[in-house]
């Protein structure tokens, strides 16, 4: 009966310190953006579109045909972009402050803190 007893007291500390370490799922946020695009090339509809923080793609997907896409990647601090490859956004709108076109024009830089953001529309040329 002691051996009974302590098998269950280890498999009682062991499930104990499993469930402890488990990471807490309200602590994670997510970068979320969504939007349309305005383009002229069908060429756009081939390359990802991806969310970017420090050179690292915390997410990526294709514009839909209708040009809508949405995005949605971890996100823990910082600012961080919304990336194309060969296209260059010449204008966009959104009710978000700060948002700015990169020197480059391959991306949307979105301010830190920013965790949900809709694009009223992006056009690329």
């Amino acid at each position: 009966m002691k051996f009974s007893f302590k098998i269950q007291a280890i498999f009682c500390l062991l499930a104990l310190l499993l469930v402890h370490c488990k990471d807490d799922d309200a602590s994670i946020f997510r970068a979320y953006a969504e939007g349309k695009f305005t383009y002229a090339d069908g060429k756009f509809l081939e390359q990802p579109l991806r969310l970017v923080i420090d050179k690292k793609i915390i997410a990526e997907s294709f514009p839909k045909e209708s040009g809508s896409f949405v995005l949605a990647g971890p996100y823990e601090k910082g600012a961080y972009r919304l990336q194309l490859q060969d296209f260059k956004v010449q204008s966009f709108s959104t009710d978000t402050k700060g948002c700015k076109i990169s020197a480059d024009s391959l991306s949307i830089e979105i301010p830190e803190g920013v965790t949900y953001i809709i694009f009223n529309d992006i056009t690329v040329k």
